[in-house]
């Protein structure tokens, strides 16, 4: 029988047994350690095996994925590091990716200086992908267009050319190059858990170049820090880009990156601000097969003209493009771009609709559809502010013959002289050299419906029009406008296809306006009034307006009603005749003759205009007119015969009128003309004897011989000078 023992008095003082006791707990304590110090050696071994792998071990498996995957040639001619803790990096110095194959002469699609990649350790056990780092160092991306379109940046085209290239190495004895490692079913890594800590572009620059167009453009100085906390969040990017010598800054969203590679359009906000723009995009973007973009696009520019030669345009100076700002639905497709439900707001005009921007042509094409508030194009002229007309000459008293007397002596002074085309230059043509490139840089179709349009010293209230320009050659269509209380419609065509030297062409017709105001506006000719009818066909070529106005061709025609000829009173004149004086001669801005019907057509050759029909019919005279009107030098010389009638029996009347007929030539200048009667041609006209017999039956019963020496000869002193008066009344009151 064997007694139990307890333990022993070492163990219970925790000392260990004597020298030769066995310890039954020893083999466990060997194992644990044994097997944890063979994991840390092969770890160590590992770890010393990667950090020991050759670099160009690394650099060929890295060339050899990228010419499997992408058909280019990556060069990695710098030195190669490879780094296990803390995370699993590599960093390659002097890399480029060779351009596309088959463009002449193609440059690298990018190189850069250094690329330096570092992956978090523990995830990617995990099979996830979490970029701690991506830095590319002063990177350049070449993109190019040859000239059938072909991009070299687009991978699509390879796929095929790749897939032959497989099937053909399928055959091919096998090579010494490091094999690949097949691929099995599914993934490695897990691209859904990709995540981007830290992407960097140091200072990198972007050149793009066009063959079908000639285009280039550069972009430099790019620096951008990207972030993406997973695919199917938002990729967060902002920096800042050199453009054209501005530095433009940039902030944006798009949501999410698994859309983009499932080439479903993903959300996309985008904020930009540089010096001549401040603009924000909120919408969706698809990558498919090229950038597409649609959504909400605000911009803002203190300077239309700056933004322009921002842009490439150099604007010539003018009053205008000044502050503006725009905002619409944006659709933008490469080489397609359009702009509706849009409100853009350039100095004082606000235009509202659509307007679209084609390039793929020779020359940019813009269509449009606009209401606009208001247009004065006086303020975009290339010429700048148009000086204010000259001063109006005082208005003189007519100048000539004051008396009977006068009137004979003058009548045997020889007629004046043709007067010299400029014999007096007159201000209001502009002399400056039109600039015409603008017709040059776009093509155009444009409806624009306008509140208010000014073209230089004309106004015009609503007008719907067409433009089309092409070409260099512009032509608008008044498809209606209304002015100064009338009605229009017609064309202009501007012909800039010659150079500096631009052909103009109008035909216009104009109903129901006031002619005051038009003539006023158009000509600086406010001596006009009535309503009536203008239409004109003309035309001319020049380098200037002035010589525009030198070449002028065509015709005319006027017909207006109810109306008055301002600053002369001919049935004053006539009353002053009578009474032997020619005081009424002179002429008053409160004067005025008025009509009941006036028309008259023209032919212009050479900018002078020429008319033989004037007709005017007014309650107590009848007027007929021919003459001419030199528009360079704004000159007239015009004969005006009116005939006072012996009936009054008012306007229209269809009755056989005899009247005295009293010549008065307009001449000088437009703006201030003078009136010089003609009445040695008065007294030639038997009618004149029967027709101051009609009128002195309104003398309060006086005879006609008592009239006659009334109007001619009566009272006074001076008797020389009114007997020849009457001695040439009585060549025909006497006849035989």
């Amino acid at each position: 029988m064997s007694a139990s023992r307890g333990p022993a008095p070492y163990q219970e003082r925790g000392y260990p047994p004597p020298y030769g006791e066995p310890q039954r707990s020893g083999v466990r304590s060997f194992l644990f350690y044994g097997v944890l110090g063979l994991i840390a050696m092969a770890a160590g071994a590992a770890a010393f095996a990667v950090a020991a792998l050759p670099a160009n071990f690394v650099r060929d498996r890295v060339i050899a994925a990228v010419k499997e995957k992408t058909g280019r040639d990556l060069v990695i001619a710098g030195p190669s590091s490879f780094t296990l803790y803390p995370s699993v990096g590599i960093s390659l110095a002097d890399v480029s990716l060779s351009g596309a194959p088959g463009f002449e002469g193609a440059k690298p699609l990018v190189s850069m200086q250094s690329l330096d990649v570092s992956v978090a350790l523990w995830p990617l056990i995990q099979r996830e992908v979490r970029v701690k780092t991506l830095r590319l160092r002063e990177p350049v991306f070449n993109l190019e267009v040859d000239r059938n379109g072909r991009k070299s940046w687009d991978f699509a085209a390879l796929d095929d050319r790749a897939a032959r290239i497989r099937l053909a190495q399928a055959g091919a004895p096998a090579s010494d190059a490091p094999a690949l490692p097949a691929r099995r079913n599914g993934s490695f890594l897990r691209l859904g858990d990709l995540k981007l800590d830290d992407v960097h572009i140091d200072n990198g620059t972007l050149n793009y170049q066009d063959a079908r167009t000639g285009s280039s453009s550069r972009l430099s100085a790019i620096n951008v820090d990207m972030a993406l906390a997973a695919l199917t969040e938002p990729l967060l990017a902002k920096g800042n880009v050199a453009w054209k010598g501005q530095t433009v800054t940039f902030d944006s969203a798009l949501t999410s990156l698994s859309e983009v590679m499932e080439s479903r359009p993903a959300k996309l906000k985008l904020t930009l601000a540089a010096n001549a723009l401040d603009a924000t995009f909120e919408g969706s973007a698809n990558f498919k097969d090229a950038l597409l973009a649609e959504g909400i696009l605000s911009a803002k520019s203190s300077s239309a003209r700056s933004l322009a030669a921002w842009l490439g345009t150099d604007i010539p100076p003018s009053e205008g493009f000044g502050p503006m700002t725009a905002k619409g639905l944006f659709r933008g497709a490469p080489d397609q771009f359009s702009f509706s439900t849009a409100e853009i707001v350039l100095d004082k005009t606000t235009a509202r609709g659509e307007i679209s921007l084609d390039t793929r042509g020779a020359r940019p094409y813009v269509k449009a559809n606009l209401k606009l508030t208001e247009l004065d194009l006086n303020t975009y002229a290339s010429h700048g502010v148009r000086s204010a007309p000259a001063a109006k000459p005082r208005e003189s008293s007519g100048g000539g013959a004051q008396s009977i007397e006068d009137l004979l002596q003058e009548s045997e002074r020889p007629p004046p002289g043709p007067r010299v085309q400029g014999y007096t230059k007159r201000d209001g043509w502009d002399e400056e050299p039109l600039n015409l490139d603008g017709l040059g840089a776009i093509d155009a179709n444009a409806k624009l419906s306008i509140g208010r349009l000014t073209v230089r010293t004309i106004h015009l209230d609503q007008s719907d029009l067409t433009v089309a320009l092409k070409n260099r050659v512009m032509k608008t269509t008044l498809d209606e406008v209304r002015l100064y209380n009338g009605r229009g419609h017609g064309t202009v065509t501007l012909d800039g296809t010659a150079g500096n030297t631009a052909s103009l062409a109008a035909n216009i017709t104009l109903d129901g306006i006031s002619a005051q105001p038009l003539l006023t506006d158009a000509a600086d000719l406010d001596r006009l009034t009535g309503t009536g009818r203008l239409a004109f066909a003309l035309a001319g070529q020049g380098a200037s307006e002035r010589q525009i106005v030198e070449t002028l061709s065509g015709k005319a025609e006027l017909a207006f009603a109810d109306g008055a000829i301002i600053g002369v009173n001919v049935a004053e004149m006539v009353r002053g005749i009578g009474k032997g004086s020619f005081g009424g001669l002179g002429t008053a801005p409160t004067d005025k003759t008025d009509f009941s019907e006036m028309t008259s057509t023209w032919t212009v050759r050479s900018g002078t205009a020429e008319n033989q029909d004037l007709k005017l019919v007014s309650p107590l005279l009848r007027l007929t007119g021919s003459g001419k009107v030199t528009l360079p030098t704004r000159e007239v010389d015009y004969m005006l015969r009116p005939k006072l009638v012996a009936s009054l029996a008012g306007q229209g009347s269809t009755q056989d009128v005899s009247g005295i007929e009293i010549p008065v030539r307009v001449h000088g200048s437009w703006e201030n003309p003078k009136y010089s009667p003609d009445l040695a041609g008065v007294l030639k006209d038997p009618k004149a004897v029967d027709t101051i017999k009609e009128i002195g039956k309104q003398f309060k019963g006086k005879k006609a011989d008592e009239i006659v020496n009334d109007l001619l000869g009566g009272g006074g002193n001076g008797e020389s000078g009114k007997s020849k008066g009457k001695k040439l009344l009585e060549q025909f009151l006497n006849p035989q």
